[in-house]
């Protein structure tokens, strides 16, 4: 007989002969068996412990020991070990139940014919697991690096659109001309707008979506600042929903966002006049937001067209609407008021 296949099984039997038996059968299988036999939890704990076992063929019950003790004790170790039971007979009840606890298979010692094919099966299974687990653990490596890309990559983002704001800040430092100031300052309140975005989903903890409730508060906070707006005279009315957003959807909202306080903090309350502005952002049914933001100001005048309006910003308002699939109402009465309804794209 050639070298056969190496196999280290821990036997767990209180019968020599029966022990003997079952060795025998598989060697006959042509395994190359180095073996232990044991039949105390004391021993077993040692053997566990002490070398590394392919598989473990335990007998039912025995003096000072049973077939679900030595199981429970192969779990506890965290092993994923092959356990065959191998005993006389027992009741189906208890063969079901041993297998439920997490034995392979039970094989009757009348019947040791099944118990090479039983062996061979078995082994292959457990070698399938440890490949599927193993694939598992890089997979999951491979995740966490990516995280911290995408982290490092959002940072960077965040910092080079900082960057360009601190340029268009210095280049407003020579500009004489007050429309021309305007229009930078916009600009650089639309970079700062998208700028908080990725700073939030560098500090998330799912790097796909952000709170945007948060968002918007950090923004709008933002934007009182940079007009030199207290809070005192115009009052800020938020009822904003724990609501997360992607970035594809994130980026366009609060575009909008920025582009419509913006308007009413110039706009709607000339001369230091007190107001409020109230944004109100919720999810009306799975997967749809609505968001309004409205002002008690002076409104627009009678002329004014909402859908052939030249004005940058709210043209800006329209395209960033349509890019989130989703349809804008506005109502000018006591002020003003936008309505917009989007679905979200979970993805």
């Amino acid at each position: 007989m050639g070298m056969g296949t190496p196999l280290r099984v821990l036997l767990v039997e209180d019968s020599e002969d029966d022990a003997f038996l079952v060795l025998r059968e598989l060697q006959r299988s042509d395994y190359q068996v180095t073996f232990e036999r044991i039949d105390t939890p004391t021993a077993m704990k040692a053997a566990i412990a002490g070398q590394t076992w392919d598989i473990v063929i335990c007998d039912y019950s025995m003096p000072t020991f049973s077939a679900p003790a030595a199981l429970k004790q192969v779990k506890e170790s965290g092993l994923d070990l092959p356990f065959i039971i191998v005993s006389g007979t027992i009741g189906e009840d208890t063969a079901v139940a041993a297998m439920k606890a997490g034995a392979h298979d039970y094989i009757i010692k009348g019947n040791l014919a099944r118990l090479t094919p039983a062996v061979a099966r078995e082994l292959r299974e457990a070698q399938v697991r440890q490949e599927r687990k193993r694939a598992e653990e890089q997979i999951k490596a491979s995740l966490q690096e990516k995280e911290v890309l995408l982290k490092e990559i959002h940072h960077r983002v965040k910092n080079n659109l900082q960057i360009i704001s601190s340029l268009l800040n210095l280049q407003a430092d020579y500009l004489k001309d007050n429309q021309a100031l305007e229009v930078f300052k916009d600009s650089q309140n639309r970079i700062e707008s998208m700028a908080l975005i990725h700073e939030k989903l560098y500090q998330s903890q799912d790097l796909a979506r952000i709170n945007f409730a948060n968002y918007i508060q950090d923004l709008v906070n933002n934007l009182f600042s940079s007009y030199n707006v207290s809070s005192s005279t115009i009052t800020l009315k938020m009822n904003v929903e724990e609501v997360f957003l992607v970035i594809d959807a994130a980026i366009p909202c609060g575009l909008i966002i920025n582009e419509l306080i913006s308007n009413s903090l110039k706009y709607a309350f000339p001369q230091g006049k007190p107001g409020e502005i109230c944004i109100e952002f919720c999810s009306i049914e799975a997967n749809l937001f609505t968001l309004i933001i409205s002002d008690n100001g002076v409104g627009f005048t009678k002329k004014f067209d909402f859908q052939t309006t030249e004005s940058l910003g709210l043209r800006l308002v329209k395209g960033l609407t349509h890019q989130l699939q989703g349809n804008i109402d506005f109502i000018s009465q006591n002020g003003v008021k936008y309505k917009i309804i989007f679905p979200t794209k979970s993805f």
